[in-house]
């Protein structure tokens, strides 16, 4: 049987930044330039774009202030 060993390609990145409302968020880009945004809080994907940079996920506007009004209650 054939081993595989991991590859690291120097062209892959990883970005954890901060999004509009505070909250840490990773984004994960391939060398082909295909990418995807996840939110650390629930682990949500938020964006998922193709190597052309089309948005693959869409979702409403409505939805993320939702679960904004729901975890500031939660928290507060």
């Amino acid at each position: 049987m054939g081993q595989y060993a991991p590859i690291w390609d120097h062209k892959a990145s990883v970005e954890v930044t901060k999004n509009s409302s505070g909250m840490n968020q990773v984004t994960l880009r391939n060398p082909q330039g295909a990418s995807v945004l996840i939110s650390l809080h629930g682990g949500q994907v938020t964006s998922w774009r193709n190597d052309r940079g089309e948005e693959l996920l869409f979702t409403s506007k409505k939805v993320y202030v939702s679960m904004l009004v729901l975890v500031n209650s939660y928290i507060g």
